[in-house]
């Protein structure tokens, strides 16, 4: 134990004579650094402004050699028609499509709410199914139950 106790007293000692009888050097102080931001600010401008120009260079040829223009313009021509062409498709089927309608619509004025019941003294046995309809009359709207089964079709009155 001895030996640690001595080499820790001899660490103390060497500590204090260190701090009691400090080196004193003779060093001229620092130069102040006096930085030069205009400088700085000019230097960073013109390598930024050769920077961009190159690369705005490069990018003007590439989009000038790749036709980009053109192909645009190409594109929409190509869009342009294809809509025209469908709109002038859907106008006609649509046209066509009206002259249907018109035809059924004058087929369908013809018809009249029909009562499918049979009329009082008919039996069941006489009606034929699919060809022959039992007379008919015409009802008002307001005064026909829901439950009943009456045949109301557009455009009727």
């Amino acid at each position: 134990m001895s030996r640690e106790r001595d080499a820790f007293h001899k660490i103390r000692e060497n500590a204090q004579n260190s701090v009691q009888n400090a080196q004193v050097y003779d060093a001229p102080p620092a130069p102040e650094i006096k930085t030069n931001y205009l400088s700085a600010i000019v230097w960073t401008s013109v390598v930024a402004a050769i920077v961009c120009s190159i690369f705005m260079g490069f990018l003007i040829y590439f989009v000038n050699e790749s036709n980009l223009e053109e192909n645009l313009q190409k594109a929409a021509n190509h869009a342009v028609y294809n809509l025209e062409r469908i709109v002038t498709q859907q106008n006609t089927e649509l046209h066509n499509l009206r002259e249907e309608n018109k035809k059924i619509h004058d087929y369908l004025k013809l018809w009249t709410p029909i009562d499918n019941r049979l009329p009082p003294g008919v039996e069941e046995k006489w009606k034929i199914k699919g060809y022959g309809l039992p007379e008919y009359k015409f009802k008002e709207y307001s005064t026909v139950p829901f439950s009943e089964d009456i045949q109301c079709l557009p455009f009727l009155e």
